[in-house]
C-alpha cells in the first residue's frame, strides 16, 4: 500500500468517526433529559404529559438503535473505505471477529471456534472480510438465546483452492419466507422486528456485499428445527 492509499484510508477513517460523532451526540443530549423529566427529577408532570414524554423516549431508543445499526454494520465504512490486499491468515480473521463480538455485545451466547489445520490465507482486504464475518456472527448471535451456542469454523472447500467459513447456531431459526431474503437490503425478519431497539437490517447485506466483492459466495439455510447456517465460501491465495 503506498503513501497516497494509506493518506486515503486514514481521511476515510476519520469521516466515519466524524459521523459517528455526530449521530450520537443530540443522544448524549436527549436521553439523560428524558430520564429526567420522566422520574420527576425536573418537576412534577401531568399524566398527558407523561404519556407522551414515554412515546418519545421510545422512539428516541428506536432512533438510537438505527444509528447503533448503521454504525456497527459497516455500510459507512464500505462505502468510504478503499480496498487494501494483503494476504490474510484464516485463523487470525476468524479469531479477531469472534473476539470483537464477544467485545461488543452484552449478553450472548456461547461461541466455539473449529479450525482445520494449515489452512492456506486468504487474499483480500483483511478489515471488509472482519466485517462480513463479525455481522454473520452478530447476526446467529441474536438468533440465538444466551444458552445456546454458535459455532465458527473454517476449512478446505469441496471447490478446489477454496476455504469454507461456517456459522452455525443452535437458535430460533429463520422463517423459509425469508430464507431468501436475509442479504437483501434494509430487510429485517421477524426477530429483528420484535426488538425494541430495531436495527436497519443491512448486517447481512453488508457481509454480502463484501463476500461478493472478494470472488467468493454467501448463503443462508435454516432447517426447521436445526438453528440457521451461513456458509461463506472464498478463494485462498493460492488460486
Amino acid at each position: 500500500m503506498d503513501l497516497h492509499d494509506a493518506q486515503e484510508r486514514t481521511e476515510a477513517a476519520e469521516r466515519q468517526a466524524f459521523v459517528r460523532h455526530e449521530l450520537r451526540t443530540p443522544l448524549a443530549v436527549i436521553q439523560p433529559l428524558l430520564g429526567m423529566l420522566l422520574d420527576g427529577t425536573a418537576g412534577p408532570l401531568g399524566e398527558k404529559q407523561l404519556e407522551y414524554l414515554r412515546m418519545l423516549e421510545r422512539n428516541v431508543g428506536r432512533l438510537a438503535g438505527m444509528i447503533t445499526s448503521l454504525v456497527e454494520s459497516g455500510w459507512l465504512e464500505i462505502a468510504a473505505l478503499p480496498s487494501e490486499l494483503a494476504e490474510i491468515p484464516v485463523a487470525g480473521l476468524v479469531q479477531e471477529a469472534v473476539a470483537d463480538v464477544r467485545a461488543s455485545l452484552d449478553e450472548i451466547p456461547r461461541i466455539e471456534v473449529r479450525l482445520e489445520d494449515e489452512l492456506p490465507p486468504l487474499r483480500g482486504d483483511p478489515h471488509r472480510l472482519r466485517r462480513a464475518l463479525r455481522n454473520v456472527i452478530v447476526n446467529a448471535c441474536s438468533l440465538t438465546p444466551p444458552t445456546g451456542t454458535v459455532t465458527v469454523s473454517a476449512r478446505r472447500a469441496d471447490r478446489e483452492g477454496s476455504i469454507l467459513i461456517r456459522v452455525d447456531d443452535t437458535g430460533r431459526g429463520v422463517a423459509p419466507d425469508e430464507a431468501s431474503l436475509v442479504f437483501d437490503f434494509g430487510f429485517q425478519g421477524a426477530a429483528g422486528r420484535e426488538r425494541e431497539a430495531r436495527g436497519l437490517g443491512l448486517g447481512l447485506f453488508v457481509a454480502r456485499e463484501i463476500v461478493h466483492a472478494h470472488g467468493g459466495r454467501i448463503r443462508l439455510e435454516s432447517p426447521s428445527g436445526d438453528g440457521t447456517h451461513v456458509s461463506i465460501e472464498l478463494p485462498s491465495s493460492t488460486t
